[in-house]
């Protein structure tokens, strides 16, 4: 059942904004300097960590996007007993939808010109969010980036429902039970060869660490963000250690065993209580561009092929102004209707609801 409130949008929380960025970043890094065809005989011997560095910033994404969306699915089903599915879908399909078929309609129409090479299958495996299976035509280079799109969007239509109905999502510490047996599966499938089952729970392990913390009771949340600096900078350096020294034969099972952990602690815990931390964290214009990095982290893909070298560069500043222009005139607008849509079907719900309970009654 959906309930009759209005869509209630949480206080966005700036220093995941501008985690969002220095995620992005993270990715760009990594397409530039590992798959640009740029030849830096500095960063020639770094490459393998430069790479890894580019999979974190993905990493870091799944576990905000898990935290941030079952954020407000666990307080909608706190304040009305329920969440409105049809709603939740309605805001998903507005917030992703748009701005992927106007980036894949134009790799269509670069494509019909010769610039690019992407074929209509490929754009729709990409706009089906399918990216992720093994299809032997792939998704091109240009959409290849949206397996990530497909992962989290394959995790949102299915998690709701269990939010709903399955008792284990309602229970941190059960939650977190069930993540480590996931994690003991993808462990046995690496080690068995199962890669791509092994990648497939791993990649969901991200998503599911963040909606866990969003179960977290407060005090805990309480103290994981008044986290001692201290204890902050171990955990990053943990991080950048795994990166950097890690032997390629057990990378995987290190990154679904530790991972996880260490980036929901480094996220959520950033202390932006100290000064120089949140002259960073807090920053305004940081935060913004964090807003906008969903576009970004789309177009990027388009400028950071192996054709243009250190043009690359110049075509990123284009991609973050694109990017500005996008968000004000695409990407608010819909959000803003998917809001509105959503509260109408809040409220048709309840309306349909409140008719049978009356026909109920009258039997």
């Amino acid at each position: 059942m959906c309930n009759t409130h209005k869509e209630v949008v949480p206080a966005r929380i700036d220093y995941i904004d501008a985690w969002r960025f220095l995620a992005v970043v993270m990715v760009i890094q990594s397409h530039i300097f590992v798959y640009s065809g740029l030849n830096v005989p500095l960063l020639t011997p770094y490459l393998d960590q430069l790479d890894r560095l580019g999979e974190l910033g993905v990493l870091v994404f799944f576990v905000i996007s898990g935290f941030v969306i079952c954020s407000g699915l666990v307080a909608e089903k706190g304040r009305t007993g329920t969440i409105c599915l049809p709603a939740f879908y309605v805001r998903r399909f507005y917030r992703i939808i748009p701005p992927l078929w106007l980036y894949l309609s134009c790799l269509l129409l670069l494509n019909a010109t010769d610039i690019v090479e992407i074929s209509p299958q490929q754009a729709l495996t990409s706009a089906s969010f399918l990216c992720n299976m093994p299809f032997p035509d792939g998704c091109s280079w240009f959409a290849g980036h949206t397996w990530t799109l497909a992962y989290e969007e394959q995790f949102y239509l299915i998690f709701p429902l269990l939010i709903l109905f399955v008792p284990l999502i309602n229970n941190s510490l059960r939650f977190a039970l069930a993540i480590a047996g996931l994690t003991i599966a993808s462990v046995l499938l690496n080690r068995a060869g199962h890669l791509f089952f092994g990648e497939y729970f791993m990649y969901f392990i991200f998503l599911l660490i963040g909606c866990c913390s969003a179960l977290l009771p407060a005090k805990i949340i309480s103290r994981i963000r008044q986290m001692h600096v201290a204890v902050w900078l171990i955990v990053i350096a943990l991080l950048l250690i795994c990166i950097g020294y890690v032997p390629d034969g057990i990378e995987k099972q290190v990154k679904v065993v530790c991972y996880p952990v260490l980036i929901l602690l480094t996220v959520l815990g950033t202390p932006t209580q100290i000064k120089a931390i949140a002259v960073v964290f807090k920053n305004k214009q940081l935060c913004y561009l964090g807003r906008i990095s969903y576009t970004v982290y789309l177009w990027q893909e388009l400028v950071t092929g192996n054709y243009v070298g250190w043009l690359t560069f110049v075509y990123i500043a284009v991609v973050f102004g694109f990017a500005m222009i996008s968000y004000r005139y695409i990407e608010s607008p819909f959000q803003k209707m998917a809001t509105s849509m959503s509260n109408d079907l809040k409220a048709a719900a309840v309306a349909a609801s409140l008719t049978g309970y009356k026909q109920d009654r009258q039997y």
